[in-house]
């Protein structure tokens, strides 16, 4: 996995470099808000897009458009991710019968490729799809309901963790390292505004966003060392099954600790071109015999320099 990050680390750095190359006379930023939906995959939700587990979300994002070509994003997103065993119909969701839910935010730096182009500031190449991908920053915090609260689930070590028992199994961080990615599709529709669709899916690097990841533990042991409560949001089977509860021990698997979770972002954005960098500065450039002639407004009128060209 480690060499395959790499890989997709260095074409996308050698495309970007590539790229860079074009010429760069349409140099401009952006400005822009995301609206849409979040949603998670993993050990409490087998698929990412169901509807009853997709919640609003919101964004901020600055952009820097080096040519047509390639522009560096720089943006904040949040949302709400939850999963719910009583969802679905498999039997060992059934008795597992846990949930949660959790707020997420993140900050990521992502490059961004427009497939045929993107020129608004030049009235063509008015509609492109494009690509992202780049580096985050998230942070989650997974709650479960009990006895009508929302209980913070990192802090009991429902898998044993911060236990003399299972040495192991440390705390998960609760802020966390993420691999943006995503496809879209945008379209200019003045000079300055864009408005258009992505999708984008986040790799994460933890299997905890839900809290579900290893095998259970032994009643005993959670209790003695982490609280009878650790232990009643660890197996909630006696909530479904007339109070009887389905004891198991760390030869029972509660998730899978072989697939981390991944999250998603789908939805709209606007946003608003501001102008290019090099039109700004010709408005304050004067020439003499058809060159640019340095030096500002005021001081060259002081000195009587010829007006613009």
């Amino acid at each position: 996995m480690q060499n395959q990050i790499v890989l997709f680390w260095s074409r996308l750095i050698l495309a970007g470099v590539l790229l860079l190359q074009l010429p760069t006379n349409a140099q401009y930023y952006e400005l822009g808000v995301f609206g849409g939906f979040s949603n998670y995959q993993g050990d409490l939700a087998p698929f990412a897009f169901n509807p009853a587990e997709t919640h609003l979300a919101s964004g901020v994002f600055a952009k820097y458009n080096f040519n047509k070509f390639l522009a560096v994003k720089v943006s904040y997103y949040s949302g709400s991710l939850s999963g719910n065993d009583a969802l679905y119909d498999q039997p060992f969701r059934v008795k597992r019968n846990l949930h949660f839910e959790t707020a997420i935010n993140e900050v990521a730096v992502m490059g961004e490729m427009n497939i045929t182009g993107f020129q608004p500031h030049r009235h063509k190449n008015l509609l492109s799809p494009y690509v992202f991908a780049g580096i985050g920053l998230f942070h989650f915090n997974p709650k479960a309901n009990f006895e009508g609260n929302w209980v913070e689930l990192q802090p009991l070590g429902t898998e044993g963790q911060g236990t003399e028992a299972y040495p192991d199994r440390e705390p998960y961080r609760l802020t966390q390292i993420n691999v943006p990615l995503g496809i879209g599709f945008k379209g200019n529709i003045s000079r300055n505004w864009n408005i258009g669709v992505e999708l984008g899916w986040r790799k994460t690097f933890t299997d905890y966003i839900d809290d579900v990841s290893n095998t259970y533990v032994a009643k005993e042991i959670l209790i003695a060392e982490n609280g009878a409560l650790a232990w009643e949001l660890s197996n909630r089977s006696d909530e479904i099954n007339d109070g009887v509860e389905w004891l198991k021990d760390d030869n029972y698997l509660r998730g899978d600790p072989t697939d981390k979770d991944w999250y998603f972002f789908t939805g709209f954005i606007v946003s608003y071109n501001l102008s290019l960098i090099q039109e700004g500065l010709r408005r304050n450039q004067y020439y003499v015999e058809g060159k640019p002639y340095k030096g500002t407004r005021q001081a060259r009128k002081k000195m009587g320099c010829p007006g613009k060209r």
